[in-house]
């Protein structure tokens, strides 16, 4: 008797039908595979199981439609898929390497941006106007094990009743997850899942009259789909990071002047991690460098085995304005209470995150991008027009990165949408956090 890999079979759910029947039709070979019928993203956010799922199964069964092609969940589930083939930590499961298994249902176009084209080049199954039955015994004989390697069954995860430690209240009524992963314990933000496509990047002088030089010339740039985090990396999910890390350097203590712009109860106080940033588990971490922010994502990455990543500056651009040419991220102008920026009646230092939830909303669906912290992107400080090349591919190897978003001490103009600034990797401020993305690459434009 033939011993087969799991599988992932991954479809859009226009085809729940076909896919079915050839779920039914693999089954019945004795593989152990897994398809997700019910639609079952919770919100713009690939669900724990479909996550869960993709890091056990030692193949992927991509079938091919003209609705697969273009769908943004079976995206997602490529990405992901093709991201843990990739990892030397992850590209091995039960003593093998990953299987990605196209299997093409209907004749289409490739174009660019079409989840088909990422593997094109690959073996593939034909199975247009072939009967059900003789393209599974096909994909049976694909999925059967290599002898020459071992075969060892992963293990079956054990079911955990609610969250695997102690989540703070205000963060898990905005949809963060506890989880332990590997026996570490991780704090895993809410998503909004950003579709691929082009949106106007920087500013056109003539709609904004506040736009900085290096703002120009806007242009439209094509950015492929990924998932945002809702809010910026908070206290809390960077202590976890520390708790597993003992050899990693806590944020250092800072002193706030005496400026107008600090809130009074801290000017000339001093901020330590131990005490009070610990004390604000909810509001966004500060003080820490693009360094730390990149070597956070990396391991969140590592224990996880998700693509977890820094926001490109494209990327961030996109989820803070949507792709309608909007200056900030409710519409064109400057609306007071909307952000925690310098203005009248400002706190005077970072809030909780959420705290202006209820107006401050993007497109995508994120909050706490204009104000609170400014945030840094994976992308060289560089001008425009935007060059994935030059901006993103090498810039683990030069020093000048950007920084978006304003924060709780600039003012409207430095909270705009398209708003940039640069500094250098080691830089940091009790006003610089990040927020991270979950997608293949650093950003694949």
């Amino acid at each position: 008797m033939s011993t087969y890999r799991t599988a992932f079979m991954s479809h859009a759910h226009a085809n729940n039908v076909l896919c079915t029947q050839y779920a039914a039709a693999l089954r019945a070979f004795g593989i152990d595979l897994w398809i997700d019928l019910t639609n079952a993203q919770k919100g713009h956010d690939l669900s724990a199981d479909i996550t869960s799922q993709l890091v056990q199964r030692s193949a992927f069964i991509f079938m091919i439609t003209a609705a697969s092609d273009i769908s943004p969940w079976v995206t997602l589930e490529l990405s992901n898929y093709i991201a843990l083939s990739h990892d030397h930590r992850t590209q091995m499961i039960a003593g093998m390497p990953r299987l990605i298994l196209p299997v093409l249902l209907e004749n289409i176009s490739i174009t660019p941006a079409s989840n088909w084209a990422k593997i094109y080049g690959m073996n593939y199954i034909d199975a247009i106007g072939r009967p059900v039955a003789d393209v599974a015994a096909e994909i049976a004989r694909a999925l059967v094990v290599d002898p020459a390697y071992p075969i060892t069954p992963p293990p079956t995860p054990a079911p955990v009743a609610g969250p695997a430690f102690p989540l703070l209240a205000s963060l898990r009524q905005l949809g963060f997850q506890a989880r332990r992963s590997n026996g570490v314990e991780v704090i895993i933000p809410p998503t909004v899942f950003v579709p691929a496509g082009e949106f106007l990047m920087g500013s056109n002088k003539a709609q904004d009259p506040e736009a900085y030089d290096d703002e120009q010339p806007q242009y439209a740039i094509d950015v492929a789909a990924y998932e945002m985090a809702a809010y910026p990396v908070t206290v809390a999910e960077y202590a976890k990071y520390l708790a597993a890390n003992p050899a990693v350097k806590a944020p250092p203590d800072t002193t706030f002047s005496d400026s107008e712009r600090v809130n009074k109860d801290w000017r000339k106080k001093t901020m330590t991690w131990a005490i009070q940033q610990q004390q604000r588990a909810d509001h966004p971490v500060v003080l820490v460098t693009w360094q730390n922010a990149r070597d956070y994502a990396a391991w969140l990455a590592a224990v996880t085995g998700e693509p977890w990543r820094l926001p490109t500056e494209a990327e961030w651009e996109k989820a803070a304005r949507g792709t309608d040419g909007r200056i900030y991220p409710w519409g064109p102008k400057w609306e007071r209470g909307r952000a925690n920026i310098l203005e009248q009646g400002s706190p005077g230092m970072t809030t909780s995150i959420g705290t202006y939830a209820a107006r401050d909303t993007t497109p995508a669906g994120c909050h706490d991008m204009i104000g609170n912290v400014l945030e840094w992107c994976h992308s060289i400080y560089l001008p425009y027009p935007f060059d994935k090349q030059k901006c993103d591919d090498n810039a683990d190897h030069t020093n000048i990165h950007v920084l978006r978003g304003g924060s709780w001490y600039l003012n409207s103009r430095d909270a705009r949408a398209a708003y940039r600034n640069g500094n250098v990797v080691a830089y940091y401020l009790n006003l610089c956090g990040f927020r991270l993305v979950r997608g293949v690459g650093a950003g694949s434009h």
